[in-house]
């Protein structure tokens, strides 16, 4: 109260700062009076509080490996069923949060797997989940699975042979060793295959016989017992061809005056027959088609006589001359020299 007389303003004044003292002092005591079991006791709660929804169920989606086992030996499976399954399941959320497909495996048993087209249900309850999770979907609900019988047979081995070089050929059927293998596999497949085909066999630049030994293809699921390689023995020799020349001008050599008159046009017309490499390169310019008056009978009372015509032409050793017209030219003397 101050001293001195009343006054209105000073003792409002002076009771607001009263009270905002006592205040403050007051609200000290509460917050720091026992702080440490305060601070305790608000983070006991925080716990609880946390602790009470990381328990809380939650649901996840996940997908896991599926695996197909025991199918008997002498069956396959033709189509391509479902891998994975994608899963719905619930727990706490902890639990799930580290929740791993490896955690979860799903095995499908093929043991009385028959012949054909078969449907199965896939249940929730054929799946086992870690303890406290618990699985409340799956998709697909149903798969489908094909399977077909496995045989065996004995198939031909073809060879693929690739075209030689220009000149060159393939001559008589390719020997391959073996010539038949055993083959295993689908009945729908393996039934229609008739023969195995190597693969490629190259005769680029090739100019003889030789030997390879080349894989064997396959078609898909089928199996070549006892190796997949195969040797194959081609022959390969050089083309024998023809060429044909016409219109060619017979010369006259040893002229020395003679007066004749040929019966007919000095031309001639004639087929070569030899090696590709050899004859490709033969043209009019090698060759030289003559008749030699020398061999008239000039004191012959016959005035018509016939001269052989000649032909010359290179690697007679290798080319054979398949076909000349004229052999022989008919020639009608007018006057003979002396």
């Amino acid at each position: 109260m101050p001293k001195g007389g009343y006054n209105l303003a000073e003792f409002l004044d002076w009771l607001n700062t009263t009270m905002n003292s006592w205040h403050i002092e007051r609200l000290k005591n509460l917050l720091f009076k026992n702080l440490g079991k305060k601070t305790l006791a608000v983070v006991f709660a925080l716990a609880l509080w946390f602790s009470a929804n990381m328990e809380q169920d939650v649901e996840k989606g996940i997908s896991i490996d599926m695996q197909y086992i025991n199918l008997p030996n002498d069956l396959v499976i033709m189509n391509e069923p479902p891998q994975t399954l994608n899963l719905r399941v619930r727990g706490p959320r902890t639990q799930l949060s580290s929740l791993s497909p490896r955690d979860i495996i799903f095995t499908f048993d093929l043991t009385n797997a028959s012949y054909g087209v078969s449907k199965f249900e896939i249940n929730t309850d054929q799946i086992n989940p870690p303890k406290g999770v618990q699985v409340i979907g799956v998709s697909p609900a149903e798969i489908e699975i094909d399977v077909d019988k496995v045989i065996e047979k004995e198939a031909e081995v073809k060879p693929i042979i690739g075209l030689p070089d220009t000149g060159y050929e393939v001559v008589g059927e390719p020997k391959v060793v073996p010539s038949d293998v055993k083959i295993r596999g689908p009945k729908k497949i393996v039934s229609q295959i008739e023969s195995i085909s190597t693969d490629l066999v190259s005769t680029t630049g090739v100019k003889s016989s030789f030997t390879i030994e080349v894989p064997l293809r396959s078609y898909p699921r089928v199996d070549i017992l006892g190796g997949g390689f195969a040797r194959v023995t081609v022959n390969i020799k050089e083309r024998i061809v023809t060429k044909e020349f016409k219109g060619l001008n017979i010369n006259i050599i040893n002229f020395n005056g003679v007066q004749f008159e040929p019966h007919g046009a000095l031309k001639a017309e004639l087929v070569f027959e030899g090696p590709y490499s050899i004859i490709k390169d033969l043209n009019s310019n090698d060759i030289n088609v003559f008749i030699d008056t020398d061999k008239l009978r000039r004191n012959s009372k016959q005035k018509i006589q016939r001269l052989k015509v000649n032909v010359d032409y290179p690697y007679k050793e290798s080319l054979i001359l398949t076909k000349q017209v004229p052999e022989e030219i008919e020639i009608r003397l007018e006057k003979l020299g002396e």
